[in-house]
């Protein structure tokens, strides 16, 4: 039994070592769509959805603050993603559009599934059930309910739901614990 723990151990080990060479390669080959739930991803995930915003509700919508969000724009607008300009109402307020290349870029969204090709649908539903148990093993182990992961491959596909990412709501509603 001992060796067999140590097996599965090492092999989770390395399938979570590969997994991130997997996810730093793409990131390089995609550019920001390498992560489309993070950082400049989910800004353009966000923009390919709704093709101009208000830097106001840009920064609402993924719950950023305004001079964080600000750091992602330029970064964007110097590679030449998006453009900002000032509204045509009142100027106060900054519009973001996406590029011809931002288009371009949003087209080509990494996906993660074919990581999983491999495995029939009968064995995916599985495995996902073998990792929802080793979970709750961890979190029975550490005594803590795990937050929403931050970074999670698969978690959704840049659909909104009620205006927001899947998920956004529960890290709101955790940050708002932790200030208590």
């Amino acid at each position: 039994m001992y060796s067999k723990s140590i097996d599965l151990t090492e092999q989770l080990t390395r399938i979570v070592w590969l997994f991130h060479r997997y996810y730093h390669k793409n990131h390089m080959q995609y550019g920001p769509m390498g992560d489309p739930q993070r950082g400049q991803g989910k800004i353009l995930v966000i923009l390919k959805v709704r093709p101009e915003i208000s830097q106001k509700d840009l920064s609402s919508m993924l719950d950023m603050r305004p001079q964080s969000l600000g750091e992602f724009l330029a970064k964007l607008e110097k590679n030449g993603y998006i453009a900002r300009t000032p509204s045509e109402t009142d100027h106060r307020v900054v519009n973001i559009k996406l590029t011809e290349k931002g288009r371009a870029v949003t087209e080509q969204e990494f996906s993660y599934d074919k990581i999983f090709d491999c495995l029939s649908e009968e064995k995916q539903v599985n495995l996902s059930n073998y990792f929802s148990r080793i979970i709750e093993t961890f979190v029975r182990e550490l005594g803590e309910e795990p937050p929403e992961p931050v970074f999670g491959p698969c978690a959704h596909d840049g659909r909104f739901s009620d205006g927001h990412f899947h998920g956004y709501s529960h890290r709101r509603k955790l940050r708002r614990r932790r200030r208590r």
